[in-house]
């Protein structure tokens, strides 16, 4: 060591080594850190779409990763560089640049071999241990020159994580604002259109639609003050194809959203070009915002951001945007899957810390890797109140997903339980729709107060439901019975819609763009009718309404535990499904495995196959020509 201090600059000799400043050690981690990061955001956005069919089981980031991953790393690395700092103080054996730099360099290439989610662990480990060896002996012999160049680049580097930040915040705003400035000016009283989509909700379990126990108050008044439609069918049971579904007004096979698609075929030339709910409301002058809880399947990345100029899905707290990083997923990965009686897990409570242990479905932990941090009604409601302050004057549509329904079932750690909650699967999904319920409540109350409520049109419905148990299944996206299709969907809009009316008939939620449209005297039919208006209208002589359709491709999406059924039921996991639903009867077709035939009007869990019957032959029949027909135009 004397001898390198030799060949050094004098000024450099006297803070190299064992003794480096303060100064050289901070600027080193700044260098590492938004290298690390701006590398680390680009790799998740890249990976992502590259691993795109493993899709379902990953944690998603958007632009934002390529500053919030920076952010991370530096804070990270800046506390690394003052524990080395403080080691090498208390113990002169030491060398804080070559130790610092083992570190980060060690940490550096660790996480871009772990985004690319096709290592094993171990693997990144010893890769990283390997190339965190090979710089430390390399900066034996050019350390001065190394140190200067970190020292010179790191402003720099300052300045383009600083341009990034703007870039991409400054873009976003500047892009929404731009948006808003071209809209034309909005019809005068045009109404304020809210469409709520609670994900995964039976309409059974809904008190307003029959169910025991009193899970839904503030829907049941909303629906007492408006149209529910008793039988309304989602187009597929899952959420990705049905929310394709809700903003286009097309089914499955009309809008090819089935299944998440290559990366390349993401973007404004998605479904198939058609219109969306929010292009339509666009031309009519009205500001468009998304705010999602779901943030697998609906979101900007899989092309359902078409026709909104705002879109929340990802990073709605410092929690959330902290697990989308890499080291963020290992601290996960690590801490945040244990049990209440770890002490971490305590820990995290004591601290008030507990939405950070709220795990949400999103990303691989159930395969050992990390859960995503569930993002809950109140953080949704929360968005949608602050976008729809920045600017009043205009009317709005605003598409919510609450995802508080979804497994894993129930409220948030502290929310009061209901009475009847005793911690079963049924008790704790119902505890959730209870719980949602309690904030769509919150959030008509605030409209209410700011003098919106009587111009809103406010739908509520879902995207699918649930099996929770029945047909040997737990979940959903798997099969089209009855309890995964049958869905609520209720209307209210004060003085345009009747008050307390139920319509039996079955309907498809697929025709609430068409319905919005013609509350606001629309006249080219941009999406496909009849309206659902249509059975309140002044005279309803003759009406005839089109049978509900849903489809089900063959997917990856479904829970393995679901999987155990493949073989003594007909399911997607081998097989595209569609099915029909009339005034009696539903008729479900798998690709491989035939028909089935159910009465589900004497027979609503769909436990008693017809499709053998003299009279379920005939019915099937008919049906199916029917279906084939309306499929194929």
């Amino acid at each position: 060591m004397k001898q390198d201090a030799v060949l050094l600059p004098e000024a450099y000799a006297e803070s190299c080594g064992r003794s480096a400043s303060a100064t050289s050690l901070f600027l080193i981690a700044v260098w590492f850190g938004i290298v690390a990061g701006l590398i680390e955001g680009a790799g998740l956005l890249l990976f992502q779409r590259i691993n795109w069919s493993q899709w379902g089981r990953v944690i998603h980031v958007s632009t934002e990763i390529l500053w919030i991953s920076p952010a991370i790393d530096l804070l990270f690395f800046l506390i690394l560089a003052l524990a080395v700092g403080a080691a090498s103080r208390l113990s002169t054996r030491i060398p804080p640049v070559r130790a610092l730099c083992f570190l980060l360099s060690f940490l550096a290439v660790y996480d871009w071999l772990s985004l690319t989610n096709r290592l094993y662990h171990r693997a990144c480990l010893l890769l990283a241990l390997g190339v965190a060896v090979a710089v430390t002996r390399w900066l034996g012999n050019h350390e001065f020159q190394a140190v200067r160049f970190w020292k010179r680049s790191a402003p720099w580097l300052v300045a383009a994580f600083l341009l990034v930040f703007v870039g991409i915040q400054g873009g976003k705003w500047l892009s929404e604002q731009r948006a808003v400035a071209n809209l034309p000016e909005a019809a005068s009283g045009s109404p304020n259109v809210l469409v709520i989509v609670i994900d995964t909700l039976r309409a059974d379990h809904l008190s307003s639609y029959g169910y025991a126990r009193t899970t839904s108050p503030q829907i049941d008044q909303l629906a007492k003050n408006g149209v529910l439609f008793e039988n309304a069918i989602a187009p597929c049971s899952w959420t990705l194809p049905s929310h394709a579904s809700l903003l286009t007004g097309r089914y499955p096979f009309e809008h090819g959203l089935k299944n998440v698609q290559p990366w390349l075929g993401w973007g404004e030339r998605n479904l198939n070009g058609l219109a969306t709910l929010g292009e339509a409301l666009q031309r009519r002058g009205y500001r468009t915002g998304a705010f999602s809880a779901n943030r697998i399947f609906f979101t900007r990345n899989v092309g359902l951001g078409r026709g909104f100029a705002h879109f929340e899905d990802y990073f709605d707290s410092i929690s959330d945007s902290f697990i989308r990083t890499l080291y963020g997923r290992e601290f996960a990965r690590f801490y945040l899957n244990r049990t209440e009686k770890s002490k971490v897990t305590r820990a995290f409570r004591f601290f008030g810390f507990d939405a950070w242990l709220d795990k949400d479905t999103e990303g691989s932990g159930d395969y050992g890797g990390a859960y995503a941090k569930r993002k809950r009604a109140d953080a949704v409601n929360q968005e949608l109140l602050q976008w729809i302050e920045r600017n009043p004057r205009r009317p709005f549509f605003a598409f919510l997903n609450y995802l508080d329904v979804h497994y894993a079932y129930g409220g948030p750690y502290g929310y009061p339980k209901p009475e009847w909650d005793h911690g079963t699967v049924i008790d704790e999904y119902d505890a959730g729709v209870r719980y949602v319920d309690d904030y769509i409540g919150r959030l008509l109350q605030e409209l209410q107060r700011q003098g919106l409520a009587e111009n809103t049109v406010v739908i509520i419905t879902s995207d699918h439901g649930e099996s929770l148990g029945e047909h040997g299944m737990n979940y959903h996206g798997i099969s089209l019975y009855w309890n995964l299709i049958h869905v609520p969907l209720i209307f209210s809009y004060p003085g345009h819609v009747p008050s307390g009316l139920r319509v039996a008939t079955p309907v498809s939620n697929a025709a609430i763009p068409a319905t919005v449209m013609s509350f606001l005297g629309d006249d080219q039919k941009m999406f496909p009718g009849p309206e659902l208006s249509a059975f309140w209208a002044s005279s309803k002589s003759g009406l005839q309404w089109p049978d509900p359709l849903s489809q089900l491709g063959q997917n990856s999406v479904i829970n393995t535990q679901d999987r155990l059924v493949k073989g003594k039921i007909p399911t997607a996991a081998d097989g595209d499904m569609e099915s029909v639903v009339t005034a009696r009867w539903h008729l479900i077709i798998h690709q491989k495995s035939g028909e089935q035939l159910y009465d589900w009007t004497k027979d609503p869990s769909e436990s008693n196959d017809l499709i053998k019957t003299p009279e379920g032959e005939a019915a099937a029949l008919k049906l199916k020509a029917q279906l084939q027909a309306a499929t194929a135009r």
